[in-house]
């Protein structure tokens, strides 16, 4: 079993569109619109691109849970960047609003987090 798709709350999917794109990336994988609903999916570059992120409107109770989420300092999800600190410096070039500086972590690894713009906290990764 593999996690396919994973269901993300952006207050708007156009700026979510861009910011995931131009910022981090990720390649558009399906823009499907009918009326209202919109089905906007991304998935990271390459062969492996993992599970793909589905950018779905905060609407209703969903954006109380996405400001909380967020006031609590709480990533939406994780990234690992596979090109360590040049990458975050890359990222950061395009643009990323950083929260927080890459720190060491007493697990190991390495975080930064960055705002998406869109309502949501990332957590950069390196191993």
């Amino acid at each position: 079993m593999k996690i396919d798709q994973a269901h993300v709350l952006v207050n708007d999917q156009d700026a979510a569109k861009a910011f995931y794109t131009e910022v981090l990336g990720f390649e558009v994988e399906t823009d499907f619109a009918s009326g209202d609903f919109r089905w906007l999916a991304l998935r990271a570059p390459g062969p492996d691109g993992g599970a793909a992120l589905v950018l779905g409107r905060a609407e209703g109770a969903a954006v109380a849970f996405q400001n909380e989420t967020r006031l609590a300092g709480m990533p939406a999800f994780v990234l690992t960047l596979t090109g360590g600190q040049e990458e975050f410096e890359q990222i950061r070039a395009r643009g990323a609003e950083v929260i927080s500086e890459p720190q060491r972590q007493e697990y190991g690894g390495t975080d930064a987090l960055i705002n998406d713009t869109v309502g949501n906290i990332i957590c950069l990764h390196q191993d």
